[in-house]
């Protein structure tokens, strides 16, 4: 297994250890001991296969009070999320689903898929609860907010999202990507990969939400054609005439996401006749005329080189291709993150000392 693979899959720090041997539920000395007294090896993926917790809808109900208000913490297409406390202290989001469609079993069948996906990108499943009329998944409770908010709802003039945190982050939404594309089986499609989507924790590292969720309502739900609400710029433009989202269109979503991080603009702004003018337009536009100054975002407390910001900005362009099979996939998505020299580690950022966009034009002039 390659270090690159190895990492995607998250065990080094999922399980706070690089060896998933030794997480098996008999100890750490990965060996399972059978009832004749053999022995044998721990499968690396024992701990995957494990249920997760049925919770009971009083359990549900005590740990968001009663379902109350303030306790929502977002709203989407699938239902309304509540933040919780269990009754041993744990702190949980509890996704109510709205859309009651499939079977019984079909959810279940979605809770153990999805219980199977353990990576330090992707926001963790803890259990679910099926009494009744109501379906609703509990997962772990990410405490620092979403990508979003904090690209477009500070108020701060200087953003605490430096720039080695901005590609930290995207980073870590590539390879728990690539994990939900390449490496779980079968592959999963996102199709709604966008910034309030990342959740963040008091580390910065980013955490993936949201996928999956239509395998709770069954396989003709999860083929269905319609296309996701809320996802304006998100979406690749051959999906406008086959409404099918697949991997190619969750690597196009990811090129306007990293557009996004690195602007700190949304993916579509609004003009005052409120004509719609998408982020990735505005983007060609200034790559093409060399305003590489104006692209980044302007509450950054330090510039990046311009060999840096290049670079992302051309990987951001080669995932948005308006050709399908020219995108990359997510693996060489991540390869192509990776610095290509020695020399590009102490040229990722430009500390500002005097003026910021005289620093990033003294940096432009000594490349050309």
């Amino acid at each position: 297994m390659s270090k690159r693979l190895l990492s995607r899959n998250g065990w080094d720090v999922e399980m706070s250890i690089g060896n998933p041997d030794e997480h098996c539920s008999t100890g750490a000395s990965g060996i399972i001991v059978t009832s004749n007294g053999n022995k044998a090896e721990c499968p690396p993926m024992a701990l995957d296969i494990r249920p997760g917790k049925e919770y009971t809808f009083n359990e549900i109900e005590a740990a968001t009070n009663g379902f109350a208000d303030e306790n929502i913490v977002g709203c989407g297409d699938y239902g309304v999320v509540y933040r919780g406390v269990l009754f041993d202290h744990t702190r949980v989001a509890i996704k109510k689903l709205l859309v009651n469609r499939g079977t019984l079993k079909d959810f279940v069948a979605g809770v153990e898929a999805m219980w199977c996906l353990r990576h330090k990108n992707l926001v963790k499943l803890l259990g679910y609860c099926r009494e009744g009329m109501f379906r609703m998944v509990v997962y772990e409770y990410v405490d620092n907010g979403n990508l979003n908010q904090w690209l477009h709802e500070s108020t701060s003039k200087v953003s605490r999202l430096t720039w080695e945190i901005r590609m930290s982050i995207i980073e870590g939404i590539a390879k728990g990507l690539a994990y939900l594309h390449e490496d779980s089986e079968p592959g999963i499609t996102h199709r709604h990969l966008k910034s309030s989507n990342i959740l963040l924790d008091k580390q910065w590292n980013p955490k993936i939400s949201d996928f999956g969720i239509s395998k709770f309502f069954g396989p003709e739900w999860s083929h269905a054609t319609a296309l996701p609400m809320g996802m304006s710029g998100y979406i690749a433009p051959e999906c406008a005439s086959t409404c099918i989202l697949d991997v190619k269109s969750d690597v196009y979503s990811f090129g306007i996401l990293v557009m996004e991080i690195v602007s700190g603009k949304t993916s579509v702004q609004y003009s005052v006749t409120e004509i719609e003018e998408y982020l990735i337009d505005w983007i060609k536009l200034m790559v093409s005329e060399q305003k590489f100054d104006q692209v980044v975002d302007p509450s950054l407390p330090e510039m990046p080189s311009v060999k840096e910001l290049k670079r992302i900005l051309l990987l951001a362009l080669r995932c948005v291709d308006p050709d399908a099979d020219k995108r990359p996939n997510m693996g060489n998505v991540i390869h192509m993150l990776e610095p290509r020299d020695l020399l590009l580690a102490d040229e990722l950022v430009v500390k500002r000392v005097s003026s910021r966009r005289r620093s990033f034009k003294e940096d432009h002039q000594t490349s050309t």
